[in-house]
């Protein structure tokens, strides 16, 4: 897992997506959706277990791991949302089953932008939006936020 800042190729990785371009293996989130790393790491657990249940509701593991973000049971509706937009310049990508090096290296040559430490997304998650994604109450503080968000994840789908 890794986040990236003032990425430049946004545009192009987002239609690679929409290609289903099957070299791009990654999930690429829009960070500003990213509360911490535990958001990234519940959503790529779930997505890990699912493709080994063969439950994935999506083409793959990456675009599974974008829907897990979601609060909400539609596809396109948690790709709009979680995944990276055309302008986004803040990216967490996700690569698993490769070596920390390995999956580094894939991230730097496919993503345009400053690798940076996971503490910063502190810095650039947008709680506002983060709240309004999943329904919380703009009185709630990060901490109780992270809770509501957790609970969401673990609960859609039943």
């Amino acid at each position: 897992m890794a986040l990236f800042e003032n990425v430049t190729n946004a545009s192009e990785l987002k239609h690679r997506l929409i290609n289903q371009d099957t070299a791009l293996t990654c999930a690429l989130i829009d960070a500003s959706f990213v509360i911490d790393r535990f958001h990234a790491l519940l959503a790529t657990n779930r997505a890990v277990h699912e493709e080994q249940s063969q439950k994935l509701k999506t083409y793959n593991l990456y675009s599974q791991i974008i829907f897990n973000f979601s609060p909400n049971t539609n596809i396109a509706k948690s790709f709009q949302q979680f995944g990276i937009k055309e302008n986004t310049t803040s990216v967490v990508a996700i690569k698993v089953g490769d070596s920390a090096d390995e999956a580094e290296s894939f991230m730097k040559n496919c993503i345009k932008g400053n690798l940076v430490s996971l503490d910063q997304l502190s810095v650039i998650r947008d709680l506002k939006s983060i709240k309004k994604a999943y329904q919380i109450e703009e009185k709630e503080d990060v901490e109780r936020v992270k809770s509501i968000v957790a609970g969401a994840m673990a609960l859609k789908g039943h």
